[in-house]
């Protein structure tokens, strides 16, 4: 009886997969199908250069590029890109071509701000990477190209969904021109100015040296700017400087087109193997294929 109970459901969970390999439909939600844990609500919160706003579709993409002294007290620009692309409906998808090694050479890091990946595709994943979050929906996709694998996290609906916040994409920064300086940090508004075309509102923060700063106190340690558009809603250039570090890091929008994209490029494409990973407080994260 075990054996011909374990036949059917190894039958089973074959039709399943290749009934779900290379689709975007997925069985109702239940408890077994979807993350109690909010990880895509989390990941859609913490985006640092692109907002979750509905129609604003755009394309761009996204140049960093970092200078430091290594451990030969030399230095060596390294450039990574990424490209951003959101459509109408505030999906919004991320395509890396690798990771990106900071001048300090100290770590290897992705400067993206969305690394819900290292939860949904734990361990290297060499090759290009594809994410895409569905914030609105609570969903959020990773694709690996190279070998066909698509992750996918749905939220439970009884989670809260992500909301579109009522404030200018600015408010990030304007903010801070109206409260109280952090000690030892002087902000600075810098006005509009159009930027790959696009028109944005920059603030500079810079830091200065504290009394166990040595030499440096009471001078400039370096410096954060950030030029922001509403009418985009992200981040057309970041720079942030570390004056004692010798070191230098911007971010920079370009190639940004507007207009609505093709909805293939927010979606599963057909041929892929379909994997389900899951949060829940009573297991942590566990993968299983659809």
């Amino acid at each position: 009886m075990l054996r011909k109970t374990l036949a059917c459901l190894t039958i089973f969970s074959s039709s399943m997969l290749s009934l779900y390999e290379g689709s975007t439909s997925f069985p109702a939600q239940t408890r077994d199908s979807c993350s109690t844990i909010n990880y895509v609500g989390v990941g859609c919160a913490m985006f640092k250069f692109v907002g979750v706003e509905r129609s604003k579709p755009f394309s761009g993409q996204r140049v960093v590029t970092s200078i430091g002294n290594n451990s030969n007290k030399t230095s060596k620009p390294v450039e990574w890109i990424e490209f951003i692309a959101r459509d109408g409906q505030g999906r919004i998808r991320f395509e890396q071509q690798g990771t990106f090694k900071p001048a300090d050479w100290r770590e290897r890091m992705a400067m993206s701000n969305h690394e819900i990946e290292k939860i949904m595709a734990p361990g290297d994943t060499p090759g290009s990477l594809v994410t895409i979050f569905d914030c609105f929906n609570g969903k959020s996709i990773v694709l690996q190209p190279e070998v066909q694998v698509a992750h996918v996290m749905q939220t439970c609906d009884s989670l809260p969904p992500t909301q579109q916040s009522s404030r200018p994409y600015s408010y990030l920064i304007t903010q801070l021109l109206s409260t109280k300086p952090q000690p030892y940090t002087s902000v600075e508004d810098l006005g509009y100015r159009e930027i790959e075309g696009i028109m944005a509102h920059g603030m500079r923060s810079t830091r200065l040296g504290a009394d166990e700063d040595a030499e440096w106190n009471g001078r400039p340690t370096g410096f954060l700017e950030e030029w922001m558009s509403d009418e985009l809603s992200a981040t057309v250039l970041y720079v942030h400087s570390d004056f004692r570090a010798q070191s230098k890091t911007e971010s920079r929008l370009t190639r940004i087109k507007k207009g609505e994209l093709e909805t293939a490029l927010f979606e599963i494409p057909l041929g892929y193997k379909v994997i389900l990973t899951q949060g829940t407080p009573e297991f942590g994260v566990r993968q299983k294929p659809l």
